[in-house]
């Protein structure tokens, strides 16, 4: 007898099979799961270095002052982003558009990170900016610099590969027979 799904594993499940599955059950796109679960790393790669920066300058300046949040975000941003770029180093041809699509993935979780945030906030006591203030002082601003210190590089060079590749393209064309070309 099969075990009942509980709602998340139903919600789980209806997710990856709209975004990831066509209808007969194969992959829609292996460049969409792979930018998915590479988002998921670099994620966890963003996490370690955030957390680690906090420790590190939580020893250095134990008063916790501003300046010291503003260079735990910067280290997060640039560390982690650091770290994530030296994915393009594994990646070769089509294959170097991955990190980028995990950068857009970053963003659309990120995305649905504020819009949940923003429900679980207790708006009927009047916390709820306090609350929601507290979620982008600790998650959300890291957040968005880090997408956007990893996401920008990898887009200029996600579109230089583009253009590589079209220019490639355009060569072999003009190497062709002229009856090709009409």
């Amino acid at each position: 007898m099969a075990r009942k799904q509980s709602q998340f594993e139903k919600k789980a499940n209806e997710f990856a099979r709209v975004t990831f599955l066509d209808k007969d059950g194969k992959p829609k796109s292996a460049a969409y799961l792979y930018g998915f679960m590479l988002s998921i790393l670099f994620g966890v790669i963003y996490l370690g270095v955030y957390l680690g920066a906090g420790f590190l300058l939580g020893l250095a300046w134990p008063d916790g002052s501003v300046w010291a949040i503003l260079l735990q975000y910067l280290a997060t941003a640039v560390l982690g982003t650091a770290i994530c770029l030296l994915s393009l180093l594994i990646f070769k041809g089509p294959r170097r558009c991955f990190p980028y699509y995990a950068y857009v993935w970053l963003f659309i979780l990120f995305v649905m990170s504020v819009i949940t945030s923003l429900f679980m906030c207790d708006w009927a006591s009047g916390d709820g900016w306090i609350i929601f203030w507290q979620y982008c002082t600790v998650v959300f601003f890291p957040t968005i610099l880090a997408i956007l210190a990893g996401g920008i590089p990898t887009r200029i060079l996600w579109h230089r590969e583009l253009q590589r590749q079209y220019e490639a393209e355009e060569e072999t064309k003009k190497t062709r027979p002229s009856y090709y070309n009409t």
